[in-house]
């Protein structure tokens, strides 16, 4: 332990670490920029992901998702990494995000035997051509995955409150949204309808950037190599520090940058943390504040809504279309960053 790490604060650990087992996506979503990452991709050996679960055991972690840049299902050994997590750390969470492009019938008949607690899909759009032009896979192939997870044997097995999301761009049609909205409910899984997030001022959306802090510095991201990255809105890594090949997981959530970035956002300084202050993540940090500042925030939280719809069901308006954002290109340039 250093002097960056010294003072390991128990009574606030992680309350979500994310794993890139793999950097690699089998899709290309114009809205991602997974397709754009200056690093290398790659998967993470299975040394480091052991030694970063063995690191949660710690500590009392609440959720842990082994997912940030690229789609699970591209990692060849996912499934085993799930087994592992859930006869490692059995009283967390264990969330999964996937495009299920690649959830076939054999890995979900796998899936189902290990257990989730939430799996969300990445559906986007039932528009055929829309989602190939969207995320460069066809769609077929997508739904007939989800079909069969949402079997009831399979569904019944794998025990997870399933949620499907779409994103909504500018020019997507409240008959669009309608039509997403009656899927999810004719299937019984939850929906969900999210505006662009700009990451960190790369891909243009007309969300504003909110006041309040972002929850995302209560949880640790580490990329596929074991380093620390801000957050998933962070995706070549250029803000973090450390990495989980020599330090703990929370050796690195307690470490000086760490405790900086919470700092700023649970004392209203949002704008002052490069590069928060240019990022529209709109979802509201509530952990570590007081009674007052919590009920602060989440009227600050329900006033952005109000104002700008970043959730639900949206009329379209702006300029953020599905045209535009395959003509944008995403910045992916480093930083130097002192640790």
């Amino acid at each position: 332990m250093n002097s960056e790490t010294a003072d390991i604060d128990m009574n606030d650990p992680p309350r979500l670490v994310t794993i890139e087992t793999t950097s690699r996506c089998n899709a290309r979503c114009v809205f991602c920029p997974n397709n754009a990452l200056s690093r290398d991709k790659g998967s993470m050996s299975t040394e480091l992901f052991e030694k970063i679960i063995e690191d949660c055991k710690q500590f009392p972690l609440y959720e842990i998702e082994p997912f940030l840049q690229g789609d699970p299902f591209s990692d060849p050994q996912i499934l085993d990494r799930l087994e592992y997590i859930r006869g490692h750390l059995p009283d967390t969470r264990l969330r999964l995000y996937t495009n299920a492009y690649g959830l076939n019938e054999r890995k979900a008949d796998r899936l189902a035997s290990i257990g989730l607690d939430d799996l969300t899909i990445s559906i986007n759009t039932l528009d055929s051509a829309r989602y190939e032009a969207m995320m460069g896979i066809p769609l077929a192939r997508t739904l007939a995955n989800v079909e069969y997870l949402l079997s009831d044997r399979i569904r019944g097995q794998l025990g997870a409150q399933i949620t499907l999301r779409m994103t909504c761009f500018d020019d997507t049609s409240l008959h669009e949204q309608d039509e997403f909205l009656r899927f999810c409910e004719s299937r019984g899984v939850e929906s969900s309808i999210s505006g662009l997030y700009n990451y960190k001022g790369h891909i243009y959306s007309d969300l504003p950037v909110p006041s309040y802090g972002c929850e995302h510095v209560t949880r640790l991201d580490i990329l596929v190599d074991g380093s620390v990255t801000l957050c998933c809105m962070d995706h070549n890594g250029e803000y973090g520090w450390g990495t989980a090949r020599d330090l703990s997981v929370l050796e690195l959530y307690n470490h000086q940058v760490a405790r900086r970035y919470r700092d700023l956002h649970r004392t209203g300084r949002r704008e002052e943390a490069d590069p928060c202050g240019t990022c529209n993540m709109f979802w509201p940090l509530l952990d570590g504040l007081s009674p007052e500042q919590e009920a602060l925030t989440r009227a600050e939280f329900e006033a952005y809504v109000v104002k700008n719809v970043p959730i639900g069901r949206r009329r379209p308006s702006g300029s953020a279309t599905l045209g535009n954002l395959h003509s944008q290109q995403v910045s992916i340039g480093r930083r130097t960053v002192d640790s």
